[in-house]
């Protein structure tokens, strides 16, 4: 992957559904991307980052010396050989989310981790162990290890949604917990 300029890349993404684009926290000017699972953003210019997760995971890489970050939203813990490359995969969409943010200028040891994500929202919290979300979790954490960026927060597990946005410029992410909506049946 070419090398650019940090002022001129600009990635693409899609935009953010109406009830998000108002929502949350914004300080200054951003650009705004909206992650939808598989998908992955970096940014050199101001931008803020947003996603909702269940037990998928984001992994939000922010490097404080270029003041750049990008977050990926990856579905499933790792890609099989004999499979397409597709950055719904842990491994796929990590070593991706790094390249886009090498080309930028980022250095591996200046690169810190936020982990979300990873909730059980339909399985027992005693399951949790042997859930989908607890695999995307650890493949997260074991990729930043072998990658030997330090994960500086780390907001998984339990059984409740999570509703991501990372600010490129300053680093800051804020997750809030949201429930998802359970039917009841009444018996009838």
């Amino acid at each position: 992957m070419a090398a650019a300029h940090p002022k001129t890349h600009h990635s693409s993404s899609v935009d953010a559904p109406a009830h998000l684009a108002s929502a949350g926290p914004v300080l200054g000017e951003r650009q705004r991307a909206y992650l939808l699972p598989g998908q992955l953003h970096v940014s050199a210019d101001p931008c803020q980052i947003r996603t909702i997760l269940g037990s998928c995971v984001a992994i939000c890489l922010w490097d404080s010396r270029r003041r750049v970050g990008g977050m990926n939203h990856f579905l499933l813990p790792a890609s099989s050989q004999g499979h397409p490359a597709s950055t719904r995969f842990a491994d796929v969409a990590t070593r991706t989310l790094l390249e886009m943010l090498q080309a930028l200028g980022c250095r591996l040891p200046n690169l810190q981790a936020k982990i979300f994500g990873g909730a059980s929202m339909f399985q027992k919290q005693d399951r949790y162990a042997i859930s989908l979300g607890a695999k995307n979790v650890a493949a997260a954490l074991d990729l930043m290890k072998s990658a030997a960026i330090p994960v500086v927060v780390q907001e998984t597990g339990g059984t409740l949604g999570r509703k991501i946005m990372l600010n490129t410029d300053d680093g800051i992410v804020w997750c809030q917990r949201i429930e998802a909506e359970r039917k009841h049946s009444n018996g009838l």
